[in-house]
């Protein structure tokens, strides 16, 4: 018995010292992993909000009832967004300021689908949620003219 407590030796301090350098290492690099992952779940949560944002948005858009001819679509649309002239373009624009964000509707000047007697005018419409220039969330839709 008295043999093996004879051989028996601790730690070196330089032992101990290269274990407590490789648990910091390990430990810098977990913890960057947790900085990574808040990052990442901020600009989840910004672009769910935003997306829910712009779906919001496009269910007020089609909850109007629309007549068939553009000039009123138009209209109706204007009495919330403004209006920015490009003639040139197959689609109108209208921008709408809410802060921090900012709506952009491109409503199509021709229908995709042209409707018999009890069918509805499809127009297209194309709705984006920026903030500030960064494009946050997009969604497609289309206006039913009766």
């Amino acid at each position: 018995m008295k043999k093996l407590m004879k051989n028996e030796q601790g730690l070196t301090l330089v032992e101990i010292l290269a274990t407590l350098v490789l648990l910091g290492i390990v430990f810098v690099g977990i913890m960057s992993v947790f900085s990574q992952m808040t990052l990442f779940n901020d600009k989840t949560y910004t672009k769910l909000d935003t997306m829910n944002l712009a779906r919001q948005e496009m269910s007020e858009i089609n909850s109007v009832a629309y007549p068939k001819l553009m000039d009123q679509i138009k209209a109706q649309i204007k009495s919330t967004y403004n209006e920015i002239p490009n003639a040139a373009d197959p689609y109108y624009l209208f921008t709408k300021n809410e802060e921090p964000y900012t709506y952009e509707i491109r409503l199509y000047k021709n229908p995709k689908l042209v409707g018999d007697a009890n069918v509805e005018d499809l127009y297209q419409v194309h709705l984006m949620v920026k903030k500030g220039s960064k494009l946050n969330s997009e969604t497609y839709g289309f206006i039913k003219a009766k």
